[in-house]
C-alpha cells in the first residue's frame, strides 16, 4: 500500500505565501504545529537571531537560506493568528506608498526633492508622514 505524505495535497502553482500557509496547515493537520503563538513567537524570534548570524559572516547562502525560514515562521505565526500574509503585505505596501508620497509632497512643496537630503531628513520626513497618516 502506498503512502500519501501530508503535503502531496499542497498545491505547487500557488503563491510562494500560500504555498507556506499550506503545507504548515498540512503539517498541523497531524498534529505537527505550535501549541499557540507565543511559541510561534519564540521560533520567529529564534529565527530572526540566526539571520543576524548569518548577515554577520556576509555568507549569501545562509542569509538566504535564514531569510526564507524568517519568512516562512512570520508565516506560520500569521497562520496561527488567523490572518493572510498576502493581504498584511499588501496593507504594507500601500501604506508605505501612502507615507513615502507624503515625504515626496513635502519635499517638493518646500522646493526639495527627496534624492538630494541626506537619509536623516529623509527620515525624518517619514516620520512625520507616518504620525500624519490616518493607517498606523
Amino acid at each position: 500500500m502506498k503512502r500519501v505524505s501530508a503535503l502531496d495535497e499542497v498545491d505547487a502553482k500557488v503563491s510562494v505565501f500560500d504555498r507556506a500557509e499550506q503545507l504548515q496547515a498540512a503539517a498541523a493537520s497531524v498534529g505537527f504545529d505550535w501549541p499557540d503563538l507565543a511559541a510561534v513567537q519564540d521560533k520567529l524570534h529564534e529565527e530572526v537571531a540566526e539571520l543576524a548570524a548569518a548577515l554577520q559572516s556576509g555568507d549569501s547562502a545562509a542569509i538566504e537560506d535564514e531569510a526564507g525560514d524568517v519568512l516562512f515562521a512570520l508565516i506560520n505565526l500569521l497562520r496561527k493568528a488567523g490572518l493572510n500574509p498576502a493581504s498584511a503585505l499588501a496593507s504594507t505596501n500601500g501604506k508605505f506608498t501612502r507615507r513615502f508620497q507624503a515625504m515626496e509632497q513635502a519635499a517638493w512643496s518646500e522646493g526639495s526633492d527627496l534624492s538630494r537630503e541626506p537619509l536623516a531628513r529623509q527620515l525624518a520626513r517619514y516620520r512625520l508622514a507616518k504620525a500624519e497618516c490616518l493607517d498606523h
